[in-house]
This record gives structure tokens, sequence and C-alpha cells, in this order.
């Protein structure tokens, strides 16, 4: 009911996407070929940021939100494109804002409790994409640090981002006048992200952190076992002490025992 994943339909049929509940965030990307990774939510209608680079928000894009049970119906979402998408939920907001160029700006949310990973652009600048997240740091005053999703390098300690301030359940907070988070108007979109159940007290998102053994790959002898309390179809990893990329796993493209 508030994350889906679904091939594109390769028509103008509404939606090119399948949800079967109202879109408010989605990622999408031809996962076989070197293709962006492209960001949209409903709050920025018609455009699109890319997560695996700096630019600005593209004025040229053509989504649209008038579907209650999927998103986008251009002829080019072709059978080849997936979408992994999310409603706004216990565990998911969407928020966009203006900055104001004052260390300590804090920015209202719906979330109801502290979110655990916030994603952060500048929606009109050329600029990195900032994400802070309750791991950071090994959970030592992590939102003092931030990493950039556009690219691979390890925790940054720097008061841009969220000011060295943990969100509220009502509120998180943004650095000085940098273009990262708060460059006066500005205009940002940003991504919460919390552990959350389902009305029956079952997990159905989980954000957290964990310490490599150093033993991986086939026949090593090693690993790690990751708690999450629920069968997860969608993960993302990335190493916060260390140069390394951003790893995403699901269950669509094919993720089973083993892999």
């Amino acid at each position: 009911n508030a994350f889906a994943m679904d091939y594109g339909n390769a028509s103008t049929t509404i939606p090119a996407f399948d949800s079967n509940f109202p879109v408010d965030f989605g990622l999408q990307k031809t996962p076989t070929t070197a293709t962006d990774w492209a960001a949209v939510t409903r709050l920025m209608g018609p455009k699109e940021l890319n997560t695996n680079d700096t630019s600005a928000e593209a004025s040229g894009s053509a989504y649209v939100w008038d579907s209650n049970v999927g998103y986008t119906a251009v002829s080019w979402a072709d059978s080849d494109l997936l979408s992994w998408m999310w409603k706004r939920h216990a565990g998911f907001d969407v928020v966009c804002y203006k900055g104001n160029g004052v260390a300590g700006h804090q920015i209202p949310h719906s979330l109801s409790k502290s979110p655990e990973m916030i994603w952060i652009k500048s929606r009109d600048s050329i600029t990195q994409w900032c994400v802070g997240h309750m791991g950071r740091n090994a959970g030592v005053n992590p939102w003092n640090y931030f990493s950039a999703l556009n690219g691979n390098g390890a925790d940054e300690d720097n008061t841009i981002a969220f000011n060295d301030t943990a969100p509220t359940s009502t509120h998180f907070t943004v650095g000085g006048n940098d273009e990262t988070a708060n460059k006066i108007n500005y205009d940002y979109v940003s991504m919460l992200f919390a552990s959350a159940d389902d009305a029956d007290g079952n997990p159905i998102s989980k954000c957290g952190y964990y310490t490599g053994t150093g033993h991986g790959g086939s026949g090593s002898g090693g690993s790690v076992t990751v708690t999450t309390g629920f069968s997860p179809r969608f993960i993302i990893v990335k190493n916060t002490d260390a140069a390394g990329g951003w790893h995403v796993f699901d269950t669509t493209r094919g993720w089973v025992s083993g892999d």
C-alpha cells in the first residue's frame, strides 16, 4: 500500500507505471544500460532530477500525476524502464521548501516521527545531493555528517547540511547560506525516510546501519546478517567511512538466496 515497483507499459495508457496507490515519489532507471536515475515527485509536477548527477531539475520533462493507481503517461516509458514508487505514509514524506540562508532553518514535515534518512537537492542550481542518515559516524552525532547521493565519497563532517542538529518528529534543520541545503531563495526538494509499521504493528520499512566483517564474496567464509523484521523488497547500502558506491537491490530485478 506504500511502495511498489513496475516496468513501463510502453504506451500512452494511463498510468505507464502501476502502483495501486497515488504516487508521491518515483525513481526511474533502465537497469540494463548506463542511463540516469531520474527522481520525480508529485510536488515537482512535470520536472525531474537525476540522483546520479548535480544537474538542476529538467524543465522539459513530461511527468503527469493524474492517476490514483500509478503515474506518468508519456510514451517513452517503455518496458525496460523500471520505476520504484512511494507514497507519503508513516515511513516516507516529500517536502519542498525555499532556502533562507540562515543557519538553523527549520523545515516542517509530516512523518509524525523523527526521520532516519533525508535526501535534499537544490532544484534550480547545479549542486550535489545531500544525504543525512541516523547511522553516519557509526551513529555518534550522525547529523553532523552527510554524503552525496550523486557521488561515492565517505561521510563529510560539515554544518552546511543539517546544522549539526538531529531531526525531530515535526522538523528537520538545515545549515547556513550554502547551495547544499539552504541557499537564500533557492528552491529545494527533500525525501524523508523512517522505520515504520503497518496498521497491525508489522514492520514494513527500516533504516539502520551495521559494521562489516571484512569477509565477503563466495567462499570467503563470512557474512553479515542484518535483521529487519520483515522480508524486504528494496534495499540501499552505502559505505560511510570510506569511498564506495551506492548498492541497490530489489526483488523485481531478481534477488534470491545467494545473490
